[in-house]
């Protein structure tokens, strides 16, 4: 009898009462110790029919489930090259940040092993695959799969010295299969564990010691049809797991196995609850305590014919809550609806694809995500370039226009060449009219806004200053946006943007010259000198030959009415009187109009003044605002604009991506709802 139990010892794990182990215990007391190993050797193979019968009575059951299956492996095929089609769009290449999760080089590959799956024979695959990974060392995944494992009544002694030193000289992964004898040959353990055919099919347990063992995990991660992921609440909290396990928690066919002494349904509804608010929703959640379970199986395995050993085995491994894991396994497996071994495969394989897909168009989501982040990051550098440039116009408005003193210098340099004016009398112009375009252009030089354009010069340097900070600030932000940040959102860089802005920055316009604001001074100062000024010379010449000729003019009426013979000559004596009166009358009203209208002159020459002074400050403004936007801002207005058309751009394509990636999810959530269970 005690070999019985060594054939079903995963049946006394789960269904052993403790009527049964009264019963086992009075034979163990009549059975002698080598009869029992031979006998059980018989009775391992017996119990091993019985396994193969009950397998064949769940294979006689409804044939509908592989026709259903075979009739949507189709539909799953096409939707499964239309998504590999697909991610080449939506996610990066292999030179990812995140452990190559969100590459499409990795999901392409498992894609490609999902496809080739279905379309291969029945025969080809007969076994389920389930994948068992630990959180990190303390886990604990090592004394699970010990415990499940673990043969308290086999009489190989290699069995339990290869299961529990599995790990020497490991590095990455195990894989483990069913075998009549036990045996570790690379990396595959080969062993005559009950617990791997209690199933219409054989279970292939892939064993990963953590998740961060090795750098091409991923794949073998992520390639089983259930995924059993073990995490001791302990050393890994919620917030943590999260964080580096959130692409294993989303997928429906993960058993996330919580080793815990004490995990109350209370703190399993919590955990279940917070996974749920950070959208990681596993296909179930265990308590279990591995340690509790080893030691049942050891303390058994010590002393297999003692009743208290048996009854502590009993206590000690129903109370690890291990067992439970047989029923929940078969639930994601879909076992509960009997089928043909091969028609259950197929389901398995094709749930599995779906999960692939579903997994595969998650991390697509993920990765436009942060697509849509980057592009986010875009538009705010861009944003923070304006503002940056909006704050450089304001403050170079109040300090060139204000500071400068333009209306101030305006005012001196008026009052000054009203000054130099007022001396050019009528009298001392007659002396010097030839000069009077010199005599004004000279003043001009010396007086008319001189101190506003030594001003401006001097605010020429702070701006190119200013253009120099502006530049290294534009630079800066493309560097930061072309480096990963600590966000999941990708780097953004353009080389043709970044060629372009340093080009702009050796074009022989960038530069700021000390004439780049007083040119307007110049051009207005040129405009007074060779049209102002020149009216005025010509007024004045025209003043002395106004006077002159009235002077001459006088003197020959004066003479013509004292010598000449007319109607109007009188006598001798008031002939001449009246000659010389007329004359001098003539000459006086010729220089007083002259004298009249020089002074015209010069006051049409200061109201043109004032005029010209007017335009000069809308000339400053706008040079000023030409000088930002051609020069001091040219840079950094480049790069807004350029990163706004790229980030209109990318967005565009997102946005296309995006639709695709809602069609295709839809599709997989209605395949998965008209899957047969």
């Amino acid at each position: 009898m005690p070999s019985c139990l060594a054939a079903r010892h995963h049946v006394l794990r789960t269904i052993l009462s403790p009527r049964d182990l009264t019963i086992e215990l009075s034979v163990l007391r009549d059975a002698k110790q080598p009869r029992s190993f031979v006998t059980g050797w018989r009775r391992t193979r017996n119990a091993s029919s019985c396994t193969r019968a009950y397998s064949s009575s769940v294979q006689t059951s409804d044939n509908s489930l592989g026709k259903k299956a075979s009739s949507s492996k189709h539909e799953v095929l096409a939707l499964l090259h239309r998504i590999s089609a697909f991610l080449p769009r939506a996610l990066p290449g292999p030179n990812t940040t995140d452990g190559g999760i969100q590459s499409s080089q990795l999901w392409g590959e498992l894609l490609s092993e999902a496809d080739a799956d279905l379309c291969s024979p029945p025969e080809a695959h007969t076994s389920a695959r389930v994948v068992i990974c630990g959180a990190d060392q303390w886990a604990g995944s090592h004394e699970f799969i010990t415990a499940l494992l673990e043969n308290p009544f086999t009489a190989d002694e290699a069995y339990s010295d290869i299961l529990r030193n599995r790990w020497k000289n490991q590095s990455a992964y195990l894989t483990i299969e069913y075998r009549p004898s036990t045996s570790l040959v690379n990396g595959t353990l080969n062993i005559p564990a009950s617990w791997l055919q209690q199933y219409p099919f054989p279970i292939q347990l892939t064993e990963i010691s953590s998740l961060s063992s090795h750098p091409s995990l991923p794949k073998t991660l992520l390639k089983g049809d259930v995924l059993i992921f073990i995490c001791n609440p302990l050393t890994k909290d919620i917030p943590t797991l999260i964080s580096n396990a959130q692409h294993i928690l989303q997928r429906p066919n993960t058993i996330l196995v919580l080793t815990a002494s004490s995990t109350s349904e209370h703190a399993l509804d919590y955990i279940s609850k917070e996974l749920a608010a950070a959208n990681c929703t596993p296909g179930k959640i265990l308590a279990v305590d591995p340690i509790r379970a080893l030691e049942a199986v050891s303390a058994l395995k010590a002393d297999p014919s003692s009743p208290a050993a048996i009854q502590r085995y009993q206590e000690n491994f129903m109370g690890s809550r291990i067992s439970l894991l047989g029923d929940v396994l078969a639930g994601m497996l879909g076992l509960k609806d009997s089928g043909r071994t091969s028609s259950l495969l197929l389901t398995i394989r094709t749930k599995s694809a779906l999960t692939q897909m579903r997994s595969a168009l998650y991390a697509s989501a993920r990765s436009v995500s942060q697509a849509r982040l980057a592009i986010d990051r875009v538009f705010i550098g861009a944003s923070e370039l304006q503002s940056q440039v909006e704050e450089v116009r304001a403050r170079t408005d109040r300090e060139v226009l204000v500071e400068s003193g333009i209306d101030d210098a305006l005012l001196r340099g008026l009052k000054e060449m009203k000054a130099v004016l007022e001396s050019l009398t009528w009298l001392k112009m007659v002396w010097r009219v030839d000069e009077i375009d010199s005599l004004v252009s000279s003043a001009l030089d010396r007086y008319w806004c001189r101190e506003l354009e030594n001003q401006l010069i001097l605010q020429t340097g702070r701006l190119a200053s200013t253009q120099a900070s502006l530049t290294s600030s534009t630079f800066s932000q493309l560097a930061k946006l072309a480096s990963p940040s600590p966000s999941p959102s990708p780097a953004f860089h353009s080389p043709i943007l970044d060629n372009h802005l340093r080009q702009l920055t050796h074009s022989p316009t960038y530069a700021l010259t000390p004439n780049t604001l007083t040119r307007p001074i110049q051009a207005r100062r040129s405009q007074l000198t060779q049209h102002t000024t020149t009216w005025l010379h010509r007024d004045a010449q025209n003043t002395v030959l106004g006077a002159f000729g009235g002077i001459f003019g006088g003197v020959g009426v004066a003479w013509w009415l004292a010598f000449g013979e007319n109607a109007l000559s009188i006598g001798t004596g008031s002939e001449a009187g009246t000659a010389l009166g007329a004359g001098a009358l003539i000459a006086v009203a010729s220089i007083r109009w002259a004298v009249g209208k020089w002074e015209r002159a010069k006051r049409k020459w200061i109201e043109d003044a004032d005029r010209v002074g007017e335009g000069l400050k809308r000339d400053l403004k706008a040079t000023l605002e030409r000088g930002i936007e051609k020069n001091v801002a040219v840079v950094p207005m480049a790069a807004y604009e350029g990163l706004r058309e790229l980030a209109g751009k990318q967005q565009e394509e997102i946005d296309v991506v995006r639709s695709d990636l809602i069609s295709m999810q839809a599709d997989v959530e209605a395949l998965e709802t008209a899957r047969p269970s």
